[in-house]
C-alpha cells in the first residue's frame, strides 16, 4: 500500500527543513571566516568572488551524496561526521499522530496543526516577495519607458536623465543619472566613473541574484547579510577604480561632499556613523595581499564538503529472500496457486542477482524488511507493484525496480480459470 499523502507532505516539509537547516549553517561558517579573516583585506575583487562562491556552495553541498569508506578515513573525521548524521538522521516533524485523528465524543479536529501554519507563513512570504519584486522591475521598466526620450547609448551604456525623479545608480546597462544635483565637471565625471565600474563589472548579477534568494529564502537572515555584504564589496571596488582614475584627494572630498548635502547639516559629528567613512578607510589603505588569509577558504571548503556531502557506504552487507509469500486469495486442492515459471528458487536468483545492498548510506549500518505486493494477471504478468513497508528510499527503491522487471509467473488457476492474484513477499537487507 502506498504512502498517506500527508505523510509523503511530512517526508517532503522534513527534507526541506533539513536542507535549510544545512545551507544555513554553510552560510554562517563561511560568513565567520569572512567577518574574523578577510573582511579587512583590500583584494576586493577576491573577497566578492569569495562571498559568491560561499552562496553557490552553501546551497550545493547539501544536495550532493558522495560516497565514502569509513575504514580508510582517519577517526576524527569519522567522529565528527557521525555526529552530524546523528543530528540530522531524526525527522523534524514526526508523521506519527499528524494524520490520524481519533474521534471521540464531543472531541474536535485541531482547526490547523502547526507544521501546516509553517507552510502557510512560508508560501504568503514567498508570495509577498515574489509580487514585490515583481513590481520593482516592472517600475523600472515602465520608468525607462518614460524616460527614453532623455536615454543616450554610450560606450555600451544607456544613460538615463532623471531630472531628479531618482538617485544617481547603475543597473545592469543602465545608468540612472540625477541632473538636477549641483555638481562640477570634474565631480560628475568622477561620479561616472565610478557608476561605469558597477557596469563592466555586472555587480547588477550579484544583486538579482541575491534578490531571487531572499524570496526563495526570506527566512534566512545570512541572505540579507550577504546581500549587504556583496554591495559593501561592490562600493569598494568601483571607489578603487575610480581614485586610479581621478585621483584620491579629490575623489575622498566629493564622497564627504555628498553625504553632507544628503544629510542636509552641516556638522561633520555624523560622518562617522555612515557607511561612507569605511570606504574612506579603504580608499586611503594600502595593505600587502596575504597569500596566507586568502588561501584560509580550502580547508573550510573541504571539511564541509565531508560533513555535508559525503555518506559512509559499508562493504560487507547482505540481501535475502523469504522462502514463501503471502497469496492473497483461497486456493482449494484442486486449483493452481500462481508461482513463478521458472520456479520459485529461480526467481529468486534473479531477485538476489538485482538487489544489492545501497554503496552509500548514512553513516552506520542499517538493516531491515522491506515488503512488497504485487498482482499476477491472468497472462501472467506483473502488475501494480506498491511498497508495503519500507526502510528507505535507496533500499525500497531497489526491490520495486526489480519485482517490475521480474520474469513472468505462471497465474493462479480457481475453478478452471485463470484469475488475478495479489501475492506479498519480504525482502531482508542486512550489514555488518
Amino acid at each position: 500500500m502506498s504512502k498517506h499523502p500527508t505523510l509523503v507532505l511530512l517526508d517532503s516539509l522534513n527534507e526541506a527543513l533539513l536542507y535549510a537547516l544545512e545551507t544555513a549553517t554553510c552560510l554562517a561558517v563561511f560568513y565567520l571566516l569572512y567577518h574574523f579573516v578577510l573582511r579587512k583585506e583590500s583584494s576586493f575583487q577576491y573577497n566578492r568572488f569569495y562571498l559568491l562562491a560561499a552562496i553557490i556552495i552553501s546551497f550545493s553541498f547539501p544536495l550532493l551524496n558522495v560516497g565514502y569508506n569509513p575504514e580508510n578515513t582517519p577517526s576524527v573525521l569519522n567522529s565528527l561526521h557521525e555526529v552530524s548524521s546523528e543530528v540530522t538522521k531524526e525527522p523534524i516533524i514526526q508523521p506519527k499522530g499528524y494524520y490520524f485523528v481519533t474521534v471521540m465524543a464531543n472531541s474536535e479536529k485541531p482547526l490547523i496543526q502547526w507544521w501546516e501554519a509553517v507552510i502557510f507563513i512560508y508560501m504568503a512570504g514567498l508570495i509577498a516577495l515574489a509580487l514585490r519584486l515583481f513590481i520593482q522591475m516592472r517600475s523600472f521598466r515602465d520608468f525607462l519607458w518614460y524616460k527614453r526620450h532623455n536615454t543616450r547609448f554610450k560606450d555600451g551604456y544607456f544613460m538615463v536623465k532623471t531630472e531628479g525623479s531618482m538617485p544617481t545608480f547603475a543597473f545592469f546597462k543602465y545608468l540612472m543619472w540625477d541632473d538636477s544635483l549641483d555638481l562640477s565637471k570634474e565631480e560628475q565625471k568622477q561620479i561616472l566613473d565610478h557608476e561605469k565600474v558597477h557596469i563592466k563589472q555586472k555587480h547588477s548579477y550579484d544583486i538579482m541574484l541575491m534578490e531571487v534568494l531572499k524570496v526563495l529564502f526570506w527566512f534566512n537572515p545570512f541572505i540579507y547579510l550577504y546581500r549587504s555584504l556583496l554591495e559593501e564589496i561592490h562600493e569598494y571596488e568601483a571607489d578603487r577604480k575610480a581614485v586610479k582614475a581621478n585621483g584620491q584627494v579629490a575623489y575622498t572630498k566629493l564622497l564627504v561632499k555628498l553625504v553632507f548635502q544628503k544629510m542636509g547639516i552641516p556638522q561633520g559629528s555624523f560622518f562617522a556613523k555612515s557607511k561612507t567613512l569605511k570606504r574612506v578607510d579603504m580608499i586611503t589603505a594600502h595593505k600587502r595581499v596575504n597569500w596566507l588569509k586568502l588561501l584560509s577558504p580550502i580547508p573550510v571548503v573541504a571539511l564541509l564538503f565531508f560533513i555535508f556531502s559525503c555518506e559512509a557506504y559499508v562493504k560487507k552487507d547482505s540481501v535475502s529472500i523469504a522462502e514463501t509469500a503471502y497469496v492473497y486469495m483461497n486456493f482449494d486442492e484442486k486449483d493452481q496457486k500462481p508461482t513463478p515459471a521458472n520456479g520459485f528458487n529461480n526467481w529468486k536468483e534473479y531477485l538476489l542477482e538485482n538487489i544489492k545492498y545501497p554503496e552509500k548510506i548514512v553513516f552506520g549500518k542499517l538493516e531491515g524488511k522491506v515488503t512488497v505486493s504485487f498482482m499476477v494477471n491472468e497472462s501472467g504478468e506483473i502488475r501494480d507493484v506498491r511498497l508495503v513497508d519500507g526502510i528507505g528510499r535507496d533500499f525500497d527503491e531497489q526491490v520495486l525496480s526489480a519485482i517490475k522487471k521480474s520474469p513472468k509467473w505462471t497465474p493462479g488457476v480457481k475453478g478452471g480459470f485463470a484469475i488475478p492474484t495479489k501475492i506479498e513477499i519480504p525482502v531482508t537487507f542486512t550489514a555488518s
